[in-house]
């Protein structure tokens, strides 16, 4: 154990990267239990049947917009590293504005679709005309969702302390909001502003923070930068940039569609249950999610350089790492688990125990594999990444119908054993192909490829 670790953070890969991540979860950990304490407020506010409305609500919202919204952060990273490898700020500027406008235009198309098929769902779920009301207003978070580019752009220029700061910033505002709401007796209505609001907050200040940046190194006049023969400057870019978009479309189907099939089958009271199960694997999630946000852009520049040897290191050291991580905070759970449900939501929320139990068990299995997915796109396998996630998602959601009408709420956690199961065993089977086709030692470029100049131009 003691070489392992030694080994590891002797690589200068690895240093920043837990630079990057630790920068990153202090962040995290504060949203992560700002974000607790948060949901906590308003269930006890809220109760299980009118938190059960708002998660549905949010839950469909989110739904259309990731559905129609690109990933272009993801595109960003990939495509923005090679032109600044390559010294080509032109290419970079072209970039940004290319991945802008498609950002813009999906967030309005999207913002237009939630409010125009909330009538749609409203009957499929049996939704009340005030929720319905509320769907409606809630849609507008939609439109400010242009932070995909803006996300990329922070990660490539490794501004991860300003992630941390703005995480941070808008949780405490969140927070502060449902305080507000439940001192005042807002209601449900009340809520949902906090929350509307507050997704906005983040999306335009993360925006901002990432144009001001592009400003101060240089790049400017961006959007007179012609886009005219981008595919031959970045060939494959539509490709990696429609492949990421079905990828992320099909995440979100799985991880908000389920909560919409719960309130059909079983009703608001176990959607809030369930919701509580989502939240506190999400903590866990909180503290993994940074690695993932850090691990991306040096695996990307890791390719760029041609550097196989440390990239293979970092990939296989990682998932050991993720393995222990997810193991611990598993045991952790199924110890104390009815004490931390108590403490945060509340006695009525207790029944949540044993379906968080099960979907933490799954979702530790993911975390296991969490390295492989930043692997394959940074080896430009966007179409690859793509199929390891539907496939999975196309097996789940009919058995996720089946579990829940079988076995209840548990049915749920069952369910996502299933799906992770599948997805893991496809992930790593690709991976040790793909890994085995790379050269196994490429001596890297003399200049680090993360010294890039303060101005763009």
């Amino acid at each position: 154990m003691i070489t392992f670790l030694k080994n590891t953070f002797a690589s200068k890969t690895f240093k920043r990267l837990f630079k990057n991540t630790g920068l990153l979860i202090s962040g995290d950990t504060v949203s992560a239990v700002l974000g607790v304490l948060t949901f906590a407020i308003t269930a006890r506010a809220l109760g299980v049947e009118k938190l059960g409305m708002l998660v549905l609500i949010d839950a469909y919202v989110r739904i259309v917009d990731k559905l129609v919204n690109f990933q272009s952060w993801q595109f960003m990273i990939k495509y923005g590293s090679d032109a600044l490898a390559a010294k080509n700020p032109s290419g970079f500027k072209a970039l940004v504005k290319l991945g802008t406008i498609v950002d813009s235009l999906t967030a309005m198309i999207g913002c237009a679709l939630s409010v125009a098929l909330v009538g749609l769902i409203a009957r499929w779920q049996n939704w009340s005309p005030e929720m319905i009301r509320l769907a409606m207003i809630y849609s507008l978070i939609v439109i400010f969702d242009i932070a995909g580019v803006p996300t990329g752009i922070l990660r490539i220029f490794d501004k991860f302390k300003s992630f941390s700061i703005q995480k941070s910033v808008t949780s405490g505002i969140k927070f502060a909001g449902v305080v507000v709401a439940w001192t005042l007796h807002w209601g449900l209505s009340g809520f949902l502003w906090v929350w509307m609001l507050t997704e906005i907050v983040d999306y335009v200040s993360l925006t901002a923070m990432a144009w001001i940046e592009l400003h101060r190194r240089g790049f400017r006049n961006i959007w007179a930068e012609p886009l005219s023969g981008i595919t031959k400057r970045f060939p494959g870019v539509w490709n990696f940039l429609i492949s990421t978009n079905l990828t992320g479309s099909v995440k979100v189907g799985f991880r908000e569609f389920d909560i919409l099939l719960v309130g059909k089958l079983l009703g608001f009271a176990d959607v809030s249950l369930y919701k509580l199960a989502k939240k506190l694997c999400a903590a866990l999630d909180r503290l993994t999610n940074p690695l993932f946000q850090s691990l991306y852009p040096e695996l990307t520049k890791l390719w760029a350089k041609k550097d196989y040897k440390d990239f293979r290191f970092v990939v296989k050291r990682m998932t050991y790492i993720m393995g222990g991580v997810s193991l611990i905070t598993w045991i952790v759970f199924v110890i104390w688990g009815r004490e931390i449900i108590f403490i945060t939501a509340g006695r009525e929320f207790i029944p949540a125990y044993a379906v968080t139990v099960w979907y933490m068990l799954a979702n530790g299995i993911a975390v296991t594999s969490l390295p492989l997915a930043p692997m394959l796109l940074a080896m430009g396998q966007a179409h690859l990444s793509f199929w390891i996630q539907f496939l999975p998602t196309l097996i789940y959601f009919p058995v996720l119908f089946w579990m829940l009408t079988a076995w209840g709420l548990n049915g749920a956690g069952y369910a996502y054993i299933v799906f992770h199961g599948i997805r893991v065993v496809l992930q790593y089977g690709f991976a040790k192909h793909l890994l085995k086709k790379i050269p196994q030692d490429t001596p890297p470029p003399p200049k680090e490829l993360t010294d890039l100049p303060e101005n763009g131009i």
